[in-house]
């Protein structure tokens, strides 16, 4: 909480902190105290559109006063000003209020339900993805053989070759699983 002193030093004097952090989604809190008679200030910032919605606010001050800024919750880090007017504008104080990035919480570790071991015997062998029939793969592997004679060679029609030869493993292929 921030605390801005006002009839500390004088009639309408205020001291201000010369610089308050608040985070994004939080409250700026000040806490308003008056040394002396009552009186009316003014809260005003001109820059803090970016930050809040707060631009404005006139107190009757008695003793003490809680105001709250509001600091949105998208905002980007960065800094606004805010400015406190006593005497009707014959005193002023400034002070600016740094928007710092929210620091993430520390993720709670979650513990891991024990897990009873598994017999040896009960462990599942590694299976692997059955190939494809010998139909299927012998007119890809013509095809790698055709389109690597191409890239030696530089025939149209051997580059030609490799794609008929792709073409007639899709059909295979697909004519295997209509069946």
């Amino acid at each position: 909480m921030s605390e801005i002193h006002l009839n500390q030093r004088g009639i309408n004097a205020i001291v201000v902190p010369d610089e308050v952090e608040a985070t994004p989604g939080s409250d700026l809190a000040l806490h308003i105290i008056n040394h002396g008679p009552p009186l009316h200030i003014t809260l005003a910032s001109s820059d803090s559109a970016a930050f809040t919605d707060f631009f404005h606010e006139n107190l009757y001050v008695n003793k003490t006063e809680e105001f709250r800024i509001p600091v949105r919750e998208n905002a980007y880090p960065g800094v606004f000003s805010i400015e406190v007017i006593a005497g009707y504008g014959a005193k002023r104080a400034k002070f600016r209020v740094a928007v710092r990035e929210r620091p993430e919480p520390d993720p709670e570790p979650v513990p891991e339900p024990a897990v009873p071991a598994a017999p040896a015997a009960a462990v599942p062998a590694i299976t692997l993805p059955a190939l494809p029939p010998l139909p299927v793969l012998a007119p890809v592997a013509v095809a790698l053989v055709l389109y690597g004679l191409w890239f030696v060679y530089r025939v149209d029609l051997l580059n030609a070759a490799s794609f008929a030869a792709l073409l007639i493993g899709v059909i295979l292929t697909w004519s295997r699983q209509r069946s």
